[in-house]
């Protein structure tokens, strides 16, 4: 195994390169040289106050550059980092760190109060850095204890400690069907199999620009960060994650800074395809590389009618047990005409092998599990013995006890051509937005309010291709829906809240007595979970904003005051909804106004005044053809009047034509 890993190809990429600029920001950049700095100086602390080999590193950052930093250092100390979203609620990032158990927090002080929140029994021990400098002030009771000195630290010479492959590096959690967050360790050779993956396969270099989109608290980011960095190119952060969120405000973000390499999940890439993306655009992006969720042929089929294959979509497959991805697949237009696209075959350093309930490989076309082999698997389960156990097992074909395959628990077949499909998990995790979720996790969380006597959670589909996950519950008297969201909200991250509460009372069942899931009615049949009044769309534009929201919900009656989001929007369909306001309106509405007025009449107000706002600046191409010959006709006649005022009385008159329809 080669003794450089990334952190030290980073270093080397630094060295050729040390005024490139590394990371990119709206506000802040980073050129290689200072990066390189930084990393070594916090590596240099650690290991100057104590930290050692295996030593946890907990990163609760909200600045990107310093989370990347961060991340960087600890690798270079020989530590494992574990990246926090601080966006998560409390009991959940509580739970994350009881199982982790960080030796070392390395925090911003606008997150301290955060920290301290959340903290408890885990951090009685740990050292707390302040990233920024600041003096923090310490619990009375002495749970955190501060070690001071980093910005006066001063050591940036390259660090002693020297990697092994399986060191632990990471970790990472993901939902667990024990109604807590399962810690996955990563080992330092894992990373390194991948990002040398792409670097080489792809021919990567310097000139690289790759868009950082997904949360630091992801392993999948991993591909964000050290893709460029270790070839000396460029990491391009969003501003925010509102950009992510709306797609034609990504699309131009993209545009705008040049980006050649994409990562991001199916559902994220169908937002581009619908934010009517135009060939012209994206000019300079070179590969889109997608993983978390099937890949969906139709999807493909709209992209390529619009590029051909000037950009190479790749799909991906893997597990966080098998860290990132284990599976390659370079989409073909053909490939279009598919259901859904092959995730491919194992790449270089991976085998895999579809078994059946008894234990025996599958033939060609035949649905079993999938297990992967591949010594760049993960370390397992955090204090997990017996889960890690479970699904890391000897290989059942031969007598080898050393080597160990992963039960991925995701079903698939091989195809005649020898690529492999994905059919969907075995168990009860599904994954939403690309991350895995555990449906019993979902149903504990619920079945802890005292008003819900019973619980069944499912994953749907939406009419667009997208997955969310809905509630039928069975409750105990009078018990408001968004209570119940709350509820949920309080102990999950968003992606895990339900999108959709179906009430009944009580489930349908087979003649063993099991629930029958496919006896459960689909959303949107009824007003549950709307609000108990309602109200019917009072103006054109309510009518038109109540129509829009029909196509995308498949609810029949809206009410004015009915919310989106507690109607199952979610952020990616929202993009969807706010595409087409703007096609409907010719106006432009910003994620953020959708999230502060949500409601029918709320999104009404506002486009009717975006709409007056810009009424004067509208131009005259965005009058209809049909409408703006229609009213030259009338005015042709008329005398006196300038053509500057000739066009206002146009723009006027073709706003009140639009709103009418």
């Amino acid at each position: 195994m080669n003794s450089q890993f990334i952190h030290n190809l980073f270093d080397r990429a630094a060295e050729r390169f040390p005024d490139r600029i590394a990371i990119v920001g709206a506000h802040r950049s980073i050129t290689y040289l200072e990066l390189q700095r930084e990393t070594n100086r916090r590596a240099n602390f650690l290991l100057a106050n104590g930290a050692r080999k295996g030593s946890v590193v907990a990163i609760l950052a909200a600045d990107t550059v310093e989370a990347i930093t961060s991340i960087i250092a600890t690798l270079k100390a020989g530590c494992a980092f574990v990246p926090l979203d601080a966006d998560i609620p409390e009991k959940r990032l509580a739970a994350m760190l009881a199982q982790a158990h960080p030796d070392w927090y390395l925090v911003e002080s606008r997150l301290w109060d955060r920290l301290r929140a959340v903290g408890g029994e885990s951090g009685q021990h740990a050292n707390v850095v302040c990233l920024d400098g600041a003096t923090l002030e310490a619990e009375a009771t002495g749970t955190l204890v501060q070690v001071t000195g980093l910005s006066e630290y001063g050591n940036t010479e390259q660090p002693p400690h020297v990697s092994e492959p399986d060191d632990m590096c990471y970790v990472y959690f993901t939902s667990g069907s024990t109604g807590r967050p399962k810690g996955i360790a990563g080992r330092l050779k894992g990373i390194d199999h991948f990002i040398r993956w792409e670097t080489e396969t792809l021919k990567l270099d310097e000139t690289i620009r790759v868009s950082q989109l997904l949360p630091l608290s992801f392993d999948g980011s991993l591909r964000d960060i050290f893709v460029p960095l270790c070839v000396g190119g460029t990491v391009c952060v969003p501003e925010s994650r509102e950009t992510i969120l709306n797609a034609r405000a990504l699309v131009n973000w993209l545009d705008a800074e040049r980006i050649n390499v994409v990562h991001c999940v199916p559902s994220l890439f169908r937002s581009l395809i619908n934010a009517g993306i135009e060939p012209e655009q994206l000019a300079e992006l070179r590969y889109i590389l997608m993983a978390g969720e099937a890949l969906l042929g139709a999807d493909v089929g709209k992209w390529m009618e619009v590029f051909g294959e000037r950009v190479q979509l790749i799909n991906l497959y893997g597990t966080s047990e098998t860290t990132m991805a284990k599976f390659i697949y370079f989409v073909k237009p053909s490939d279009a005409s598919r259901r859904a696209i092959p995730i491919g075959k194992p790449m270089e350093g991976a085998k895999a092998v579809v078994v059946n309930e008894k234990g025996a490989p599958c033939p060609a076309g035949v649905a079993g599990e999938i297990y992967i082999r591949t010594p760049f698997r993960s370390l397992g389960y955090v204090n997990e013995a017996e889960l890690t156990a479970e699904v890391f097992i000897p290989n059942p074909f031969n007598t080898d006890p050393l080597d160990i395959v992963y039960k991925t628990g995701d079903l698939g077949r091989v195809l005649d051509d020898g690529n492999y499909e994905y059919l969907g998990r075995r168990d009860q995790q599904v994954k939403i937005r690309g991350v895995r979720v555990e449906l019993a996790e979902v149903e504990g969380v619920l079945r802890q309010h005292g008003g819900v006597k019973d619980v069944v959670m499912m994953e749907r589909e939406d009419g667009s291709g997208y997955n969310y996950l809905c509630a039928y519950v069975v409750l105990d008297g009078e018990v408001e829906i968004m209570e119940l969201r709350d509820h949920v909200a309080l102990h999950l991250p968003d992606y895990m809240v339900p999108s959709a509460f179906i009430a009944l009372d009580e489930f349908p069942r087979t003649l063993s007595g099991k629930i029958d899931r496919r006896a459960l009615p689909a959303p949107g049949q009824s007003r549950l979970g709307l609000e108990s009044e309602f109200i019917a769309p009072g103006t054109p534009v309510e009518e038109k904003v109540a129509e829009i929201w029909r196509g995308l919900l498949g609810i029949q009656q809206l009410g004015v005051q009915d919310n989106f989001f507690r109607l199952g929007g979610h952020s990616l369909l929202a993009t969807q909804l706010l595409s087409r306001v703007r096609d409907a309106f010719q106006v432009e509405i910003p994620l953020r106004v959708l999230f502060e007025s949500p409601t029918v009449a709320g999104l009404a107000q506002k486009i009717t005044e975006r709409q007056n706002e810009a009424g004067e600046l509208k131009p005259l191409a965005a009058i209809s053809r049909v409408v703006q010959d229609d009213l030259e006709q009338q005015l042709a006649n008329l005398d006196g009047l300038s053509d500057e005022e000739v066009e206002l009385l146009l723009q006027e008159m073709a706003i009140e034509s639009e709103v009418s329809q």
